[in-house]
Formats: structure tokens, C-alpha cells, sequence
């Protein structure tokens, strides 16, 4: 019998934990900023939040293995809904915490995430199936959903700063995870499978290998390396850059981020779309070469006008990869061993944009900043034509055990 209520449910808890989680990530640098003063406690709290995503991979994707998907989910999100709060209560509570009370609270509060839409993520096959909907179909609406939330937490986040200041954003993060919770626990069923489900001995290696065994996932990986490696420093370096020294205009960088992020939405929800009269590897591979001309012309542009449009071509077919990826895992990853493996891409693609980020910091300190998106450009391109002739992406039939 159809039903798509579990379906819908899955797909609004994990737009709740994402926007609570953009709304977090604007929030965080600003509440340590405004009770400490110090940029050096600020950059480790920063680097707090990036951690998890490692642990994650070696630690969480081996306990969606072990103790099922839906308990995990609904486990991490209440802790995420407890551990967020301590943060801004350590400040109400203390005129000088300590530097590692701060270190360890933003750890905690960013710990379960990436372990809970890992599991969020392996329940996506079971519960489309309920829906009768065709993952493409979901894909490209999680993945458009995903993007908006991206788009608009921050922007939710600071108008809630601006009225009611930043310790109240925490409060509001915190809701959107016990929604979460009370979604995953409330309308989505736990399966019967879940306390029989064998234990997987797969370790982070062994997944990255699994991953690496298989035509496809191996394009998939190896090109999303690539683009995590261009794409934060392009929005974390290269916009600021480009904008406040050779366009002299601060503001525009709001702009350039946001049709950047509204163009990646629209391509998500275009990509079921896209699928009906494109190939797999035209929409990834191919979105990836446009993304790759287009961060070079930014290097090359002179004008504000210009370089709103090559930031947003940059992102239109972008957009689609992320539910393309989503949907050839779930095809091609047995349930058994889906969160070890989930988790393991996640954190091998997560590790290429900070390398990325150094490399671009130093080159752009020793020559400029349009070298630096000519290079971007160049490498995000020859490994999408690489991975087109190499690791085509090929469509199979949905994996059930």
C-alpha cells in the first residue's frame, strides 16, 4: 500500500537539522567573538565544528550499521537538541570560560550531525519504496531542500540576531532539532529488520574501498574531491577577494553567495528533470565543466554584472550532482553496510576543501587571486573530461539487501 507520509516526514526532518544547522554555523563564530573577544578562540571553535565529520566516518556509519538507521537518527538529533543548548548557557553561566570547555561544547554540539543525515540518508530507498516514488524523483527534492536550507539559515540566523541577539539563535536551533526528532520518531516506522540486522566489521578503509572497487562510485568520488577542492575556496577566498579588491564593492559578496546558492536549488529540483533526457554522466560530469568554465571567466571578469552570472552558471547544474549522488549510492550500496560507506565518502570528499582552501590561501598570497580561479578552473575541468571517459556513471536497479 502507498504511503508517502514516512517519505515526507524523512524529508522535512532533514530540512529542520540543516537549516538549525546554517543557522548554528553563523552563530557560533559570533558568540565566541561577542563573550570572549579573542579571533584565536573563535578560529578553534571554528575548527571544532569541522572535526566531527572525520569521527563520523571512522565511528558513525559503523553504529547506523550496528544499531539501525532510525535509532541513530532519532538518538542524534536529541543529543544534538541538548548539546547546543550548553554553549550559550556556559556563557550566561560564566564571565571567563575556559578555552577548552568551548572547544569540547562545540565538538559536541557538532558531533552528531553529520552521523545523524548519514543515517537520515540510508532510510531515503526504504521509505520511497512505501511512497512508490522513483529516487530520482525524492533525490532531486531533498537535494533542492537541502540547498534552501543551506541558502536561507543563514540569513534566518541573522535576522534573529539582529532582533533578539545571538544566544537566542541557539534556542531556535535547538527546536529545530527536537522537530526533527519528533518527526523521525512520530511518523516514520522503525523497521522490523532494524534489530536483526547484521553487524558489519567494514572499517572507514574498508569502505573507502568499496567505494573505490566500483566504476562509478569511484567518478563520483574522486570528482567530488576535486569540486570540495575549488568550491570553498571560490566561496570562502576567491568571492571576498575578487569583490572588495579588484571590484571594490563589499556588498556585492552577499549577492555573488546568494544567486550562487539559489542557482545549486534550482538545479536540484530540476535534476529528476534532467534525468528524463540526459545520461548520468552528462548532468554530473557535464555540470561540473560548466562549473569549471565558469569559476575561470570570474577570474577574468571586470564588472559586478558579469560576475553575478558566472557565479550563478557556476551552480545551476552543480546543484543536480548532489541528488544524482545520492540516488547512485542508494542504488549501488547494500543496506547492510550503507552508513559505513555513506559516511566514508563524506569524509574523504569533506578533507579536499580545506586542502584546497591552504593551497589557494598561499598561491593567492604569492601571486594573485585570478591565478588562483584560472588553476580551480583547469583542474575541476580535466577531471570531470577524466572522469566522463574513465568512471562513466551508470544507471542499475535499486539495491534491496
Amino acid at each position: 500500500m502507498k504511503n508517502s507520509r514516512p517519505l515526507t516526514a524523512l524529508m522535512g526532518a532533514e530540512f529542520l537539522s540543516q537549516l538549525g544547522n546554517q543557522i548554528a554555523a553563523i552563530a557560533i563564530p559570533l558568540l565566541v567573538l561577542e563573550f570572549t573577544g579573542s579571533p584565536l578562540l573563535t578560529g578553534l571553535a571554528g575548527a571544532a565544528n569541522i572535526l566531527p565529520v572525520f569521527l563520523a566516518a571512522l565511528l558513525g556509519g559503523r553504529a547506523i550499521d550496528r544499531l539501525g538507521a532510525w535509532w541513530v537518527a532519532l538518538v542524534a538529533d536529541s543529543l544534538s537538541l541538548f548539546s547546543v543548548l550548553l554553549l550559550p548557557i556556559l556563557f550566561l553561566t560564566s564571565e571567563n570560560p575556559h578555552p577548552l570547555w568551548i572547544f569540547l561544547l562545540v565538538f559536541a554540539g557538532a558531533l552528531f550531525d553529520p552521523t545523524c543525515a548519514t543515517a537520515k540518508q540510508t532510510m531515503v530507498p526504504r521509505l520511497a519504496r512505501f511512497a512508490r516514488r522513483p529516487l530520482e524523483s525524492v533525490n532531486s527534492r531533498r537535494g533542492g531542500l537541502e540547498n534552501s536550507a543551506d541558502f536561507f539559515g543563514p540569513l534566518v540566523g541573522s535576522a534573529i540576531i539582529g532582533v533578539a541577539g545571538v544566544v537566542a539563535v541557539f534556542f531556535i536551533n535547538a527546536a529545530s532539532f527536537a522537530l526533527s526528532a519528533l518527526l523521525v520518531g512520530v511518523l516514520i516506522p522503525q523497521p522490523r529488520r532494524a534489530r536483526r540486522k547484521l553487524v558489519s566489521s567494514r572499517t572507514a578503509a574498508g569502505g573507502l574501498k568499496f567505494i573505490f572497487a566500483d566504476r562509478s562510485l569511484r567518478g563520483l568520488a574522486i570528482a567530488g574531491m576535486a569540486a570540495n577542492a575549488v568550491i570553498l575556496p571560490f566561496l570562502g577566498l576567491a568571492l571576498p577577494m575578487l569583490v572588495t579588491r579588484e571590484l571594490q564593492s563589499p556588498a556585492l559578496l552577499g549577492v555573488a553567495v546568494s544567486v550562487f546558492g539559489l542557482a545549486a536549488t534550482a538545479g536540484a529540483f530540476l535534476f529528476s528533470r534532467l534525468a528524463k533526457f540526459m545520461s548520468r554522466s552528462a548532468i554530473f560530469y557535464g555540470g561540473l565543466i560548466l562549473t569549471a568554465l565558469s569559476f575561470s571567466a570570474c577570474g577574468l571578469v571586470s564588472s559586478a554584472v558579469l560576475l553575478l552570472i558566472f557565479s550563478s552558471s557556476a551552480g545551476i547544474l552543480l546543484g543536480a550532482g548532489n541528488p544524482l549522488e545520492q540516488t547512485v549510492l542508494q542504488e549501488r550500496v547494500p543496506p547492510a553496510i550503507s552508513g559505513q560507506i555513506y559516511a566514508s565518502l563524506t569524509a574523504a570528499r569533506y578533507a579536499a576543501g580545506p586542502l584546497g582552501l591552504l593551497l589557494a590561501g598561499f598561491v593567492a598570497e604569492q601571486l594573485n587571486i585570478k591565478i588562483v580561479l584560472l588553476g580551480s578552473g583547469a583542474l575541476l575541468f580535466f577531471t570531470a573530461i577524466l572522469g566522463w571517459v574513465l568512471w562513466p556513471i551508470d544507471q542499475l536497479r535499486v539495491r534491496d539487501s
